[in-house]
């Protein structure tokens, strides 16, 4: 137990703390986006207590000796499909454990809708019974549910609602434009916020349909039927909805410039738009699309290595919001369907090892800074999604969520060595520098160098504030 007493003079506050907390976590390089500084963290019941240097953290139960490491605010992933066979809720937070994330955001998908209040209770319960480390749950707009269905499932705690412009499958009822703007208006009324796919259905549509009658299978085949113009399009129209109805939004794994620009500008013009991409978008391009096929399918596809050296840029420049994995583990055997036809193999790659290394890479390499890598996978995303300041920062009255990183480890990606049931990686082979070996949620060590020891329903809900 500890108590404290808080003296007020001028801009700093000093805390006087007495007696013993859970944990001290000190000697690290404290991030956060307005800069790095030397020092430590006490938590105590699973709320971060103090912030300071060394001389005034209190004794502990448990302490952490950072010295060397770096220790980031908890790492949010905004965009999981964690349950998507063979991965489950169970597998997928572990694996996130494993890459150093203490808070998943799990989208909606075939296998868990998340459509309507009921089915959101459902995720909640699943997750409350497996998740090894904390989670919130986005909800699904799918065509058919009444008016009202949305504002409910937002005000229960849902923390974005995914849409598809294009089509979702035959598992999601499929949402036009007509039925998207009513929903936009609905959820401007709520504040909500619409988390969109955005990619023009009928481009894709019409070259799928082209590509079948050419009969053709080879790999290029996934880029031909979603080229840049079906993203940039419907981003643009996306973004024009969000204008008219006042609706927030956040246009999800971005792969274009073009995108990213259109949405600063809306922006500062006053439309409550925000861009998300992912590593993807960052590592890889159409070359390996062509090369390895399945392996490298997802949507929209990668794009041309000029693109992906600008989609670097404008992160390290600050114009993208947020960076997350879009991790979506199809097995081994769904996706060498698309070895004889590459339209077979379904959308999506595993991503949630990985997303921290690669991005900590990155600053290694100077393509972003310590500080950008702290606001665009902690805190805009805790703010975006209404749960700051209980996550994503490192401050007095926060949850003790940390990450502690040693930014000179190596680490050779290979999918035998990941978690996820999956097993396979698009990254498989490569190098990257930069590596989370602690972490805690709620100030309990959640891993410790490198290996999970957190337990299935280890994991919180996190309800948006104010829900």
């Amino acid at each position: 137990m500890m108590g404290g007493i808080i003296n007020r003079v001028g801009p700093i506050i000093l805390i006087v703390v007495y007696m013993k907390v859970d944990l001290v976590v000190k000697n690290g390089s404290l991030v956060s986006p307005r800069g790095v500084v030397e020092g430590g963290v006490a938590i105590e019941d699973g709320v971060i207590v103090a912030v300071a240097r060394e001389p005034q953290l209190p004794d502990a139960d448990r302490v952490i000796d950072a010295r060397g490491l770096v220790v980031l605010p908890g790492v949010l992933d905004g965009h999981v499909h964690a349950v998507l066979p063979p991965e489950d809720s169970s597998s997928g937070t572990k694996a996130a454990a494993r890459g150093g994330i203490t808070t998943v955001l799990e989208m909606p998908g075939s296998q868990l809708g998340g459509f309507n209040p009921d089915q959101l209770r459902e995720i909640r319960d699943l997750f409350e019974k497996t998740s090894y480390v904390d989670f919130c749950i986005h909800a699904g707009c799918a065509s058919g549910y009444p008016e009202g269905n949305l504002t409910e499932m937002w005000r229960m705690g849902a923390t974005g609602i995914k849409f598809f412009v294009s089509s979702a499958g035959p598992d999601w009822p499929q949402t036009f434009d007509g039925e998207i703007i009513d929903r936009f208006s609905e959820m401007a009324r709520v504040g909500a916020l619409a988390l969109v796919h955005a990619e023009n259905d009928k481009i894709i549509r019409d070259n799928e349909a082209r590509i079948a009658r050419e009969g053709r299978r080879d790999y290029a085949t996934h880029l031909e039927a979603r080229p840049p113009i079906a993203e940039a399009e419907c981003g643009e129209r996306v973004i024009r909805y969000l204008r008219e109805t006042g609706c927030r939004g956040l246009i999800v794994h971005t792969s274009l410039p073009e995108t990213v620009w259109i949405a600063r500008r809306a922006s500062l013009e006053g439309v409550g738009v925000h861009v998300e991409t992912c590593p993807q978008y960052l590592y890889l391009t159409e070359d390996d699309v062509r090369e390895r096929g399945p392996w490298a399918k997802f949507a929209p596809p990668a794009r041309s290595e000029e693109t992906r050296a600008e989609m670097w840029r404008l992160l390290g420049a600050g114009l993208i919001d947020t960076v997350a994995s879009d991790h979506a583990p199809y097995s081994r055997e769904s996706k060498e369907a698309g070895l004889d036809d590459m339209m077979a193999a379904p959308n999506g790659i595993p991503g949630l090892e990985t997303l921290l290394p690669l991005l900590l890479n990155g600053v290694n390499e100077g393509r972003l800074s310590l500080e950008r890598l702290a606001a665009v996978v902690s805190e805009n995303s805790a703010r975006l999604y209404g749960i700051y300041p209980r996550k994503g920062v490192l401050q007095v009255g926060s949850d003790g969520d940390l990450v502690l990183v040693d930014m000179r480890r190596r680490m050779r990606i290979r999918g035998d060595d990941l978690l996820t049931a999956c097993g396979w990686t698009p990254y498989e082979g490569l190098e990257v520098r930069g590596v989370p070996v602690h972490s805690v949620v709620r100030g309990r060590l959640v891993l410790e160098d490198c290996e999970v020891v957190a337990s299935e329903g280890d994991g919180a809900f996190v309800p948006r504030l104010g829900s």
